[in-house]
């Protein structure tokens, strides 16, 4: 027990055991927010929901407002200030935390409110301990099957493992420059999406053109249907649950609703004899999902990018084989994915619960198409740019393991 109690990661100078402690016993108040569902106004006080509190993130910017006589009949009972906890009590959310870091009032739904008591625990080491337990703790809620709740009571009661103030306010301030970091990248990597999202409108909607080695625009864009650039193939078909797990790769569903390339390392394993007539998919290949809950997910595309051997698609997309001497793979990942497309292609969509699309209606639709040789120019700049977001993305995540790892050894 003794050994339990000392992390195996730890700053020079701090030695003995941590104490073990319940949060009632280091809290000066544990409340809620109200129960009620007060009537949201356009402008007025912040008010949050369970869904606005994230993993060490309050989402001030979409939270909902009221006026300020709903506000302070909730802010009698439940005050958020500067360095206390918030955690989500009821929901798939629950025990999501974050600590409070603005100064100004807001008021609270469906979410707790911890005030630490300051001389025992520091508010973002506490914060800190919680969201590493967090999953924890969910998963330790949610195995009884019925919604996820944790009454205040039982938030008084969950324990913590804590060091002296001094060793907390140490550890805080290390994890606290890694979230800054990741916060950071996050954040390059957000403006960097919405910046190609701003150039992707601009360069479909022809306000921005590409020029040659000359230094030429290149010729005006012409419209064209889909079925003279190519045609429509099928899926597996007459499979069987028996036959999936092993045998040949397939692409599925998910890979090419999760991205605009499709990942072949991801790809499923179907069964393939001799005798079926199943058919092969090949490079350049764009792929569309046929169904959907929503409209507006509803022929979300995809291309392979990859010289692949034998590889086959889901029974529930469609493959589009293109003429590439009119339609480069590369920029077919662009142009399936443009804002111009997808008001093209949602409305296709038939159905109430499930929506559904039809080939014969896709290769209905018209595109407008620069030439071959502008089309590799806007691949290669639309690509280069995802490769910086790829790049971040990666960045972030092995900043976000390099934590967890932290976690564990300076933890206990």
């Amino acid at each position: 027990m003794e050994k339990q109690l000392i992390p195996q990661l730890r700053f020079p100078n701090f030695q003995g055991k941590w104490e073990k402690v319940i949060i009632s016993k280091i809290a000066n108040k544990i409340t809620d927010g109200t129960h009620d569902t007060p009537k949201p106004i356009k402008e007025g006080i912040p008010f949050l929901t369970a869904i606005h509190v994230k993993d060490g993130k309050i989402d001030f910017d979409n939270c909902y407002y009221l006026s300020e006589e709903e506000h302070n009949k909730i802010y009698k009972r439940c005050n958020p200030e500067f360095g206390d906890l918030l955690m989500v009590n009821i929901g798939a959310g629950t025990a999501t935390s974050a600590m409070v870091n603005v100064n100004y009032e807001f008021s609270l739904k469906n979410v707790a409110l911890i005030k630490p008591n300051k001389e025992k625990i520091y508010s973002s080491f506490f914060a800190q301990v919680q969201r590493r337990n967090s999953d924890r703790l969910r998963h330790q809620i949610s195995s009884g099957g019925a919604q996820p709740f944790l009454s205040l009571k039982a938030i008084g009661k969950l324990k913590l493992n804590i060091p002296s103030l001094p060793e907390q306010q140490t550890i805080a301030a290390f994890l606290t420059d890694v979230d800054d970091k990741i916060t950071k990248l996050t954040k390059k990597k957000t403006l960097l999406e919405q910046y190609k999202k701003g150039i992707m409108q601009k360069i479909f909607h022809q306000e921005l053109r590409f020029k040659d080695d000359d230094g030429n625009y290149y010729p005006k864009w012409k419209i064209k249907k889909l079925g003279d650039l190519g045609s429509t193939l099928n899926g597996l078909t007459g499979k069987t649950k028996e036959n999936f797990g092993s045998g040949k790769p397939y692409i599925q569903y998910k890979q090419i609703f999760d991205s605009s390339k499709i990942n072949i390392n991801n790809c499923g394993l179907v069964d393939i004899t001799i005798r079926d007539k199943q058919t092969k998919v090949q490079y350049g290949d764009v792929f569309f999902t046929t169904s959907s809950e929503t409209p507006n997910e509803i022929g979300t595309a995809s291309v392979l990018l990859d010289n692949i051997e034998e590889m086959y698609l889901n029974s529930f997309c469609f493959g589009f084989r293109v003429n590439q001497l009119d339609l480069y793979p590369a920029f077919s990942q662009f142009l399936f994915r443009s804002t111009n497309f997808r008001k093209k292609m949602i409305p296709l969509a038939q159905g109430s619960t499930r929506y559904n699309i039809s080939k014969s209606a896709f290769v209905k639709l018209k595109v407008s198409l620069p030439n071959v040789a502008e089309q590799t120019k806007i691949a290669n700049f639309l690509s280069e740019l995802d490769l910086k977001i790829e790049a971040l993305n990666n960045n972030i995540e092995n900043s976000k393991n390099f934590k967890k790892g932290l976690l564990q050894k300076m933890f206990v």
